[in-house]
């Protein structure tokens, strides 16, 4: 007896599902190999906590579809002098965003920067000199990831914020990665692989 033969289309169709699926889940499971890195060459200086974090404001990335995401905070072990003169425990931020293909992750960034931070429509680009309440944050944006690091105005400096750029470079940047940057109460500055502010095209 003779089996059924494959359906030509439904088998090419089924093997490139199976292929993007593979492609898709390297990509993902190299980022979260890349998060435990990040995880274990800082547990000795941070101690990680993953509940009953509080939320950032980060605005509406929140409500983009991605195809999973990481958060969690990084705590000093010792209390370090804050800016408004306090010994206290440094609290940094950091939220991962995957996506499943670049477009996911074009799209999403472009909703993003219509309902940013803080409410704030920004423009692809352009700096923001004065911004009301944001708080230090560093955002990288790769071709299939979001990754954000933000912690309160009281525990700033600038070497704190330089560090945690370098870091976030080192353990997540790639070729073509776009940074924004941002300070107390601003300014928000694209300052690596700055998009044109001119384009209408997704980025």
């Amino acid at each position: 007896m003779m089996s059924n033969p494959i359906h030509k289309p439904a088998f090419l169709l089924w093997s490139f599902l199976l292929l993007f699926s593979a492609v898709a889940f390297g990509q993902s499971s190299e980022m979260k190999q890349k998060i435990e890195a990040f995880h274990s060459d800082h547990s000795s200086a941070y101690s990680m906590k993953y509940l009953n974090i509080d939320k950032r404001e980060l605005g509406s990335i929140y409500e983009q579809e991605v195809e999973w995401k990481d958060e969690f905070m990084l705590k000093s072990k010792e209390k370090e002098v804050n800016n408004l003169g306090n010994k206290s425990y440094a609290k940094f931020y950091i939220s991962i965003f995957g996506f499943e293909t670049e477009e996911d992750r074009q799209y999403s960034l472009k909703y993003w920067l219509e309902d940013f931070i803080e409410g704030k429509s920004v423009r692809p680009g352009r700096v923001v000199r004065s911004y009301d309440y944001a708080v230090p944050t560093i955002i990288l944006i790769n071709q299939m990831s979001i990754i954000t690091v933000s912690y309160d105005c009281s525990d700033f400096s600038d070497e704190n914020f330089e560090f945690w750029k370098k870091e976030v470079l080192t353990y997540f940047g790639e070729e073509n990665s776009m940074m924004i940057e941002i300070l107390c109460d601003g300014p928000m500055e694209w300052t690596l692989n700055a998009p044109d502010p001119k384009t209408r095209d997704l980025f």
